[in-house]
């Protein structure tokens, strides 16, 4: 593993030629840190005690079946996001409020699996059922649909597999800790 020192001071070509693993990032120590944390503590104060654990990952993602987020990489590092924002144009998630948004949002797919909460009879009748297909890699946008939440940008609730019912993920998690209650689920 390389130190920060050793590759943050490189070009653009030449960091490009590097391989993420061998940058030694983590999110400890970094400012990404007290937004995880956060997150934790909104979750705590609505009585949720499982928190997703956060790792580094090439997006924002949780991984099918696995109640785990991840968050990109260039995140991690001043240097990384110079790199995204000069081949992106933009740093998904490069602001607090842009971070906490995706956060909380994959943090609701991290209890659906988690709890398996779209099989439950009850979260179905009050949200709707949840398509088992996956995310479709276009869409046609309804922008004045009132039957979606608009929590992330571009009308994603209209596209993703748990955003087909009003309430997106997103909005669904703070829910969750009323909800539990009188489903009688333990979410320990």
């Amino acid at each position: 593993m390389e130190a920060a020192a050793d590759w943050a001071s490189l070009s653009d070509e030449q960091l490009l030629e590097r391989r993420i693993s061998t940058l030694g990032l983590q999110l400890e120590g970094t400012t990404l840190e007290p937004l995880i944390k956060q997150l934790y503590d909104e979750l705590s104060a609505k009585g949720l005690v499982f928190h997703p654990p956060c790792h580094i990952g090439d997006e924002w993602f949780v991984p099918v079946g696995i109640p785990a987020i991840f968050v990109p990489f260039f995140l991690v590092h001043d240097r990384l996001r110079a790199l995204e924002r000069t081949m992106m144009l933009e740093v998904e998630g490069g602001t607090k409020e842009w971070f906490l948004k995706l956060i909380r949002h994959e943090a609701a797919h991290a209890y659906n699996y988690a709890y398996h909460l779209p099989r439950n009879k009850k979260w179905e009748q009050i949200f709707g059922q949840t398509s088992d297909e996956g995310t479709p890699d276009s869409y046609r946008p309804r922008p004045f649909s009132r039957s979606y939440v608009v929590n992330l940008d571009d009308w994603y609730a209209q596209s993703h597999p748990f955003g087909s019912r009003p309430g997106s993920t997103g909005a669904r998690v703070m829910l969750v800790g009323r909800r539990c209650k009188s489903w009688n689920m333990s979410m320990s």
